[in-house]
């Protein structure tokens, strides 16, 4: 391949249109201020250059759940946390007190709901005690019934007596039977309100963590282990509620953060490999998750390393990673030139043996930082002309002195 002497300069051009019998256009040009590129076929690995930005592998955002002054400040930004670990605490005396006080009214309801409880229990041995002492009352009722009818026929006791006693016996069949229905009829009341009390016991007892929680959120905590980053808080200072306290980030494992253009949003998926050259080496990545949301004409991309990260690596640094959109595949490639921007990739100026170069219809497809995948019009082993066309005037051929 020939180089273009003094890089971005216009193609001189020697000899103008030069007239044929058959009226092609013929344009003389020195063979130093042009390129040219051969055609050739191997793998062509379709990939788009971006750059990359080297960040923790995960990180947890600290903002605070309730609002407060800073009473207490227990860590400085950037010492390694473990879960747990108590970084500020918060001072809010209203909410203090409105916890107190709803504490105090949970507490009273549940006390009230055991005490009903309590009293159902009492009631319900109740019953049971006045079941029990009727069954006995009605057998000794019974009993002298049974007597006074054994001794009817001897004239022992009077018509009277045994009426009396029988009527008793129903009497007490008849309390027994209403008694019967009465505890059934509360056994199924208790079994509702048992429900239900248990219920709102829970739903107090839920209430009762919830507070509790809540006020231990005035001492925010590392929720992960990590490095502390971007804490700025000072004793006195005021944090609104949902603002932003510091972060954790976990930098054990790496990965990068990429901005990829939208016009590869369909092409972009979980899985995708690519690689980025550092320190004379070159690394493996794996697209880890697409984030679809565009913003500026780009979205972001999340890759993470296969195997190590390269050790002298640091987070915020900046890398060059070339993410393949396809698999390698065999195909006649036409190194890449600026011609493509004069001609659409439809035509290019092809030379033979004798240093003239004719144009010629193609038709290239997919393409990456360094080749144009050719599908029509070329073969390997063309040289075809790849700089600028602009100063050719459109001519039908070129002759390279």
């Amino acid at each position: 391949m020939l180089v273009v002497a003094g890089g971005g300069l216009l193609v001189m051009v020697t000899l103008v249109v030069l007239a044929s019998g058959l009226g092609r256009s013929r344009v003389r040009v020195e063979a130093g201020k042009v390129t040219i590129g051969t055609v050739s076929k191997g793998l062509f690995k379709e990939f788009i250059p971006i750059t990359g930005t080297v960040q923790p592998i995960k990180t947890v955002f600290l903002d605070a759940v309730q609002g407060g002054i800073v009473e207490e400040v227990f860590l400085e930004d950037g010492q390694a946390v473990v879960a747990g670990t108590p970084i500020l605490r918060l001072g809010n005396q209203q909410f203090q007190m409105d916890a107190i006080n709803r504490e105090a009214q949970l507490l009273d309801q549940q006390n009230n709901l055991r005490n009903t409880r309590l009293n159902m229990d009492q009631q319900t041995n109740t019953w049971k005690q006045q079941l029990a002492q009727l069954d006995y009352d009605m057998k000794q009722v019974e009993r002298t019934w049974r007597l006074n009818e054994s001794l009817k026929d001897k004239g022992m006791v009077a018509e009277q007596e045994i009426a009396r006693s029988r009527e008793e016996f129903q009497l007490a069949q008849e309390r027994r039977r209403l008694l019967v229905a009465n505890i059934r009829n509360d056994s199924l009341f208790r079994r509702t309100q048992e429900g239900q009390i248990a219920s709102s016991l829970d739903l107090i007892q839920d209430n009762l963590g919830f507070l509790h929680r809540a006020l231990e959120n005035l001492t925010v905590k590392a929720p992960i282990a990590g490095t502390l980053s971007g804490l700025r808080a000072e004793i006195g200072q005021t944090v609104a509620q949902g603002s932003r306290i510091a972060q954790i980030d976990m930098l054990d494992a790496l990965k990068l953060r990429a901005r990829v253009p939208e016009h590869y949003v369909s092409r972009v998926y979980q899985g995708l490999e690519a690689t980025f050259a550092f320190a004379g080496r070159d690394f493996q990545l794996t697209v880890a998750k697409v984030f679809p949301d565009v913003s500026n004409g780009e979205f972001d991309v999340d890759f993470h390393f296969n195997g190590e990260a390269p050790e002298a690596v640091k987070r915020g640094q900046t890398v060059q990673v070339r993410l393949q959109l396809s698999e390698d595949m065999e195909a006649i490639m036409l190194p890449r030139g600026p011609f493509f921007q004069d001609t659409g990739g439809q035509w290019v100026y092809v030379l033979d043996a004798e240093g003239k170069a004719t144009k010629r219809e193609v038709k290239l497809g997919r393409q990456n930082p360094d080749m144009y995948e050719v599908t029509e019009g070329l073969q390997p082993g063309d040289r075809v002309v790849t700089s600028r066309y602009a100063a050719f005037n459109d001519a039908d051929e070129l002759i390279i002195q």
